[in-house]
């Protein structure tokens, strides 16, 4: 019974991802379009913009309701800021280009746990308040890698005692050109980059300002900055810089070492193994840590325990942060254990900007590309 349940998701999730022109699309009232743009505070340029977006929400209204029929209620879906944005739109803008992990040297590992003990049923950091800053918008740009690297320092910073501080992720975005020596991995600004690389810039620039020394500006707002590429940036790995940009909005005029949080000193970065049992350990040691997943399906993702059925865990297009982990239990789908995963997307996108996915089976990726940074 079971194996005809899942040869007819397979069928499903082939209909909902082919590009059937002939498939009547349900269109939602023109006021539910209208009523969105207030929302989420869009402004187009002309009549013909405003079409052809309205025509993109209409596709993304089929896409949601039919994810909504594949996933029978175990994840939610719904319609958010991303909703003018087509599925090739929202990966070449919002997601980084998709990428394998990075190989890395077995000093870089953190020991793995030699002996496992039982894990509690639920863990949060959130829960104390004192380790997880609010939730960030990265706007329009790709740049959840420095994001994600951000809050983990953040979080590692408030483990040793600290008030919890809101760190610039416009710093590294403006300034942080960190090329990997041996392979083929760069920081490239608003088109992606690393978090670990991140954390390695920062270990030799000396330091971080804060959000309110160096607020962020790429992607938001109705005048997004637009900064010059950063010291270092690799052509060859990143492509070309973006081809205008304003030297006032750029490292070179912005960045001020004097006024670098005291006290926080990048000494080393490390990254955890693949076992999903020794990732849960090391969550709980360490802080929130960074990891990256292959989050394509994710740009209407609202509820639930993300478990997609098309998920390649090799294809790594997105930077986010662990916070926690827990078992969701139903009469239905039976018990479902899930990591707790902070993103980058405000706090209107999923479960007040954080998402549920399944823990323990390598989904998307998630275990792949787990880091921490280390401090003095």
């Amino acid at each position: 019974m079971f194996k005809l349940i899942e040869i007819w998701l397979l069928i499903v999730a082939v209909s909902v991802y082919a590009e059937d022109k002939y498939v009547p699309k349900p269109s939602p009232p023109i006021d539910d379009f209208v009523n969105w743009i207030a929302e989420f505070e869009k402004n187009y340029r002309s009549d013909l913009e405003f079409k052809k977006k309205f025509e993109i929400f209409v596709d993304n209204h089929f896409r949601v309701e039919k994810f909504n029929e594949l996933f029978f209620g175990q994840t939610e879906f719904k319609l958010n800021g991303f909703a003018d944005m087509s599925l090739d739109e929202f990966k070449s803008k919002i997601l980084m280009r998709p990428q394998p992990a990075p190989k890395m040297k077995p000093e870089k590992f953190l020991p793995q746990v030699e002996k496992y003990t039982d894990l509690p049923v639920s863990f949060d950091w959130r829960q104390n308040g004192t380790t997880v800053t609010p939730v960030k918008d990265q706007g329009s740009v790709g740049t959840c890698w420095a994001h994600s690297a951000v809050q983990n320092l953040e979080g590692v910073y408030a483990m040793r005692g600290y008030p919890l501080t809101k760190l610039s992720v416009e710093q590294i975005v403006d300034c942080d050109g960190m090329q990997a020596d041996d392979d083929e991995n760069a920081d490239c600004g608003v088109y992606g980059g690393w978090p670990y690389l991140a954390i390695q810039y920062v270990m030799r620039a000396g330091g971080i300002e804060t959000e309110e020394d160096y607020p962020y500006c790429s992607g938001v707002g109705k005048t997004p900055c637009e900064p010059c590429e950063a010291p270092g940036y690799n052509k060859t790995k990143c492509g070309p810089p973006i081809p205008y940009c304003s030297l006032k909005d750029s490292c070179q005029a912005k960045l001020r070492p004097e006024k670098f949080l005291p006290n926080l000193k990048v000494v080393d970065w490390k990254r955890i193994s693949e076992n999903e049992t020794d990732i849960a350990i090391q969550l709980m040691n360490y802080g929130p840590l960074s990891i990256a997943l292959n989050a394509e399906l994710l740009q209407f993702y609202h509820h639930g325990v993300f478990d997609p059925y098309f998920c390649d865990p090799k294809n790594l297009d997105h930077a986010v942060l662990l916070v926690g982990f827990g078992v969701e239990n139903s009469k239905i789908f039976g018990q479902k254990p899930y990591w707790i995963v902070k993103n980058s997307w405000g706090e209107k996108w999923g479960e007040q900007g954080y998402f549920r996915i399944l823990r323990g089976k390598g989904k998307c990726g998630v275990n792949t590309q787990v880091v921490t940074a280390v401090l003095a």
